[in-house]
């Protein structure tokens, strides 16, 4: 096709990933204030200013009314945010503070950096 499409064609890419990126980001915080406050944004005000971050995104509207009708359903996972604290690579300790499953985060904090992820990682008591 040539040089220029291919230009084009990377830049339309990159930014598609940044929104990807920034709308699933939202999605989930969406998700848990609804979880946490229900789906009425007069009532909500969390839901009121992550509505305002969507439209400051340019997420659409059709994405917002998914992520309340994915929240509201009984099959949604609950978003939680976890705070893990461990050891890294030459007994560096490390916070991290992640909005996942619960499941889905023990699997994925440095299991490549410990020999026993359970032993190195424990959820902190808030």
């Amino acid at each position: 096709m040539g040089r220029a499409f291919e230009f084009r064609k990377e830049r339309k890419f990159k930014r598609w990933a940044g929104m990807a990126k920034t709308f699933s980001r939202i999605t989930k915080d969406i998700i848990m204030a609804v979880k946490e406050g229900g789906d009425n944004p007069d009532s909500n005000y969390r839901l009121r200013m992550l509505f305002q971050n969507a439209k400051a995104a340019n997420m659409p509207k059709d994405n917002v009314e998914r992520a309340i009708k994915k929240a509201m359903s009984k099959d949604q996972g609950d978003y939680k945010t976890i705070i893990y604290e461990g050891y890294g690579p030459h007994g560096i300790a490390v916070l991290v503070k992640r909005r996942r499953t619960t499941i889905h985060a023990q699997w994925l904090m440095f299991a490549r950096t410990s020999t026993n992820a359970k032993d190195r990682w424990e959820p902190l008591a808030l």
